[in-house]
């Protein structure tokens, strides 16, 4: 029972660990005030936000928006966020190897371009 309750614990200690890949990128400043960018997060660029941005894209072009007062920034970011993060799994699951340039390169984005529009 005990040597049970021990490879129990381990799995789910494995699990808990894998499902929170590591940050490829270093974190960006939290907002301090209502006027600083409020960067968003890069645990926030989920397959599931994408999916979510994709709906809300979609509703807006399929339904119309009223008046001028549309923002697809935001949709548009999370969609980019998770791809980048998608693509660089799938080159380190393929190559066993991490992309640099792709990490580089997201980490620019991260930094100057994932921030909350309004």
């Amino acid at each position: 029972m005990r040597r049970f309750i021990l490879s129990l614990f381990a799995i789910l200690f494995f699990v808990h660990s894998a499902a929170f890949a590591q940050n490829y990128c270093p974190p960006m400043p939290k907002a301090e005030k209502e006027s600083d960018p409020w960067f968003i997060p890069e645990s926030a660029f989920t397959q599931k936000a994408a999916n979510k941005a994709l709906k809300e894209l979609s509703a807006q072009v399929n339904n119309g928006v009223k008046g001028k007062d549309f923002l697809i920034e935001n949709d548009l970011k999370m969609i980019k966020g998770y791809l980048y993060l998608s693509y660089l799994a799938e080159h380190k699951r393929e190559f066993g190897t991490e992309d640099k340039a792709l990490r580089d390169e997201f980490c620019k984005f991260i930094s100057k371009e994932a921030y909350v529009s309004h």
